[in-house]
């Protein structure tokens, strides 16, 4: 679509957790030339800094940049500028001494909307409202639709961004499967559960939850071998044994004794 299709008074919208996207009011801003995405990518994960050109310039020729490569930087923020210009032809990005700045004032990020959620079903599930901390963490998790800034080359400040986000994601899973079993949902969560640690062979909590969820579905034999599946897997990559809380998962289990799961990190289940 056009940009005289735009609504200039709608708030632009970023969207990082997963290929970037740029709208505003529904309609498509993203640049699609590369270098222009990743200046644009650069910029949002150092959101409200000044990023020095020679930073940018960096980042954006991790081979090397040409001559021209500053004269080029100031041509690719000329652009981009166009794209996310708003009412009376303001832009978000700022040029100071510093370097270039992106303002977020009045925009909307996935990044920040999944944080907020993510913060708000934490402070419910520490108050034991299962239920809202499920929802709250859902919501959260529905903001990613795949890795962060898919498509965008790697650099420093990228993987750095996208190291910290994915931390996020996975302690939000965690806290949502855990959210889950205290609310007696367990056969619910036994196949996403089987799903995340192909993914992430030495996450413990998985396995711990996984063993927790299984046990309570009747299935003890079942969790017993995952138990000495993540053993095996943990000694073969990294030369030690689980750690406490699947440990005391595998006692209270062979002792055929749900109440002690709660040792465990596993919230009793409601009835």
């Amino acid at each position: 679509m056009s940009l005289s299709a735009v609504q200039p008074d709608q708030p632009l919208r970023y969207e990082l957790l997963g290929r970037l996207r740029v709208t505003r009011g529904g309609v498509q801003l993203t640049p699609e030339a590369p270098k222009l995405a990743k200046l644009l990518a650069l910029l949002l994960v150092r959101v409200g800094e000044a990023v020095p050109g020679e930073k940018l310039v960096a980042e954006l020729w991790e081979q090397g940049p040409p001559r021209c490569a500053f004269a080029s930087l100031r041509v690719y923020v000329s652009q981009l500028r166009k794209f996310l210009s708003g009412p009376r032809e303001t832009s978000p990005i700022v040029t100071t001494s510093a370097g270039y700045i992106l303002d977020l004032s009045g925009a909307m990020t996935d990044f920040q909307e999944f944080e907020e959620l993510y913060d708000r079903g934490r402070d419910r599930y520490s108050a034991a409202d299962f239920q809202h901390a499920s929802e709250l963490l859902g919501r959260a998790l529905s903001r990613w639709r795949g890795p962060v800034l898919e498509g965008i080359p790697g650099s420093l400040a990228i993987a750095s961004f996208t190291a910290v986000q994915e931390e996020k994601r996975l302690n939000c899973t965690e806290l949502g499967v855990d959210a889950a079993l205290a609310l007696g949902r367990h056969h619910e969560v036994i196949e996403d559960l089987k799903g995340l640690l192909v993914q992430h062979p030495l996450r413990e909590p998985f396995y711990r939850q996984l063993m927790a969820a299984l046990y309570r579905a009747g299935r003890q034999g079942d969790a017993l071998g995952v138990y000495h599946h993540a053993r095996r897997v943990m000694r073969e990559e990294l030369g030690v044994e689980p750690g406490p809380p699947l440990r005391l998962a595998l006692e209270a289990i062979l002792g055929a004794d749900p109440s002690r799961l709660e040792a465990a990190g596993v919230i009793p289940a409601a009835p």
